[in-house]
């Protein structure tokens, strides 16, 4: 299939300094070699602190924005969020299952609407990234406002973990108290029912509200960093800067591709041995500075299948080093990598890759099911054992 080639001739890695009989001389003489004037840029440029844990990350980003002074931490800032907010959908996508499972066909089939619920919350907020050059943020006043941003954010973040905590716990003590067996009947929630399922539904019931609130509180998040993204967002109205949104988009969408086929080695389906003579063909880099060569070469030849290779075996080489950790996508690594070298000594640069979108379907989604979940407790309450088994919504975060 065609994949969707994004105008890259102008990047020509012939054009980098060669400083190779300098450094020989060097070399002769017992002095190590010294970095490229182009590479150390290129390190200076882009490289945030990597950490293989995604929540670790986004704190030392925090801790480091805090005394930015310049915007060269506050570049990153979407950069890492964005990592980070990929991994929270995972985990929120795997707990959402988790408990939907859990849930089965009881309280009325509510288990499959929070999965539509999460399907929905990760279809529709897909994270967007914004790249912009330090001194763009300096110029329109931009870092103070991104300050305060972001520490607003990290409020709903400490809010989400918190009540992802409550559900995980909760649902961890259903399945103790409560485990389900392949014979079991549906929960159903009547008067008629037996204490103890009486019991077992309301535990259901209070691991309902609690999801609920954890899926809003992601909505919360999202609609948070958007708000973020909005700020600084803003000032690509101004006709001086240059928006580069479009060419990074389609490069997106041709990393994506490329990342999708490498996944499934769609490129070697012919025979084993074939596999084995193209890992086999993966050279060997000298250093992380020919490595970033041949990865910039690989994007100006539109070879975008092999630039992902090269990002997998540079983070063997050079594990949490210039080319990302484990906890960042090869594609957001090399839109990273892509960008920052575009707009070496430039300034008055910003591209939004993916789109903010509308998110009032979702939030009104998330309202009807939150309807629901307070009529089966309304009704609940009328039963002789509610009064004794929910637990005072004080000590469990939980209004009803």
């Amino acid at each position: 299939m065609e994949l969707c080639r994004p105008p890259l001739g102008f990047l020509d890695p012939s054009c980098l300094p060669s400083l190779r009989d300098d450094v020989d001389d060097l070399e002769d003489l017992g002095f190590p070699p010294p970095p490229s004037p182009f590479f150390s840029a290129i390190l200076a440029a882009f490289q945030p602190t990597v950490c293989d844990d995604a929540e670790e990350a986004w704190r030392c980003h925090i801790n480091q924005l805090v005394t930015d002074s310049d915007g060269s931490c506050a570049v990153y800032t979407f950069h890492v969020f964005s990592s980070l907010f990929q991994n929270i959908q995972t985990k929120f996508c795997s707990l959402t299952s988790d408990a939907a499972g859990y849930l089965g066909d009881g309280l009325r089939g509510i288990g499959s609407k929070f999965v539509r619920s999460s399907d929905m919350l990760t279809t529709c907020s897909d994270c967007p990234t914004l790249y912009v050059d330090a001194d763009t943020i300096i110029s329109y006043g931009l870092l103070e406002k991104m300050k305060f941003s972001v520490l607003e954010l990290q409020e709903y973040l400490d809010t989400y973990n918190n009540r992802e905590e409550a559900a995980v716990s909760w649902l961890r003590n259903c399945k103790d108290t409560f485990p389900r067996c392949p014979g079991d009947g549906v929960i159903t929630c009547q008067p008629g029912d037996s204490e103890e399922k009486q019991m077992e539904s309301l535990a259901q019931l209070e691991l309902c509200q609690r999801l609920y609130k954890l899926h809003f509180q992601l909505l919360l998040l999202f609609q948070s960093y958007c708000k973020l993204i909005g700020q600084v967002h803003a000032v690509s109205a101004v006709p001086e800067l240059l928006n580069m949104s479009r060419e990074l988009s389609d490069l997106k969408t041709s990393l994506r591709a490329a990342e999708a086929a490498v996944a499934s080695n769609l490129e070697h389906t012919h025979m084993a041995h074939t596999q084995t003579q193209a890992s086999a063909a993966l050279p060997s880099f000298s250093s992380s500075e020919a490595a970033v060569q041949a990865i910039l070469e690989c994007l100006n030849n539109q070879e975008f299948s092999k630039a992902i290779r090269y990002i997998h075996e540079c983070r063997r080489l050079w594990p949490n080093g210039v080319f990302g950790g484990g906890s960042e996508s090869e594609v957001q690594t090399l839109l990273n990598v892509y960008f920052r070298h575009q707009t070496l000594g430039q300034t008055g640069t910003i591209a939004l890759v993916g789109s903010r979108q509308d998110l009032s379907l979702i939030c009104s989604k998330l309202l009807e099911l939150n309807g629901e979940i307070r009529d089966m407790i309304r009704r609940a309450q009328g039963y002789r054992v509610v009064n004794t088994y929910l637990p005072d919504s004080s000590a469990s975060g939980t209004s009803l």
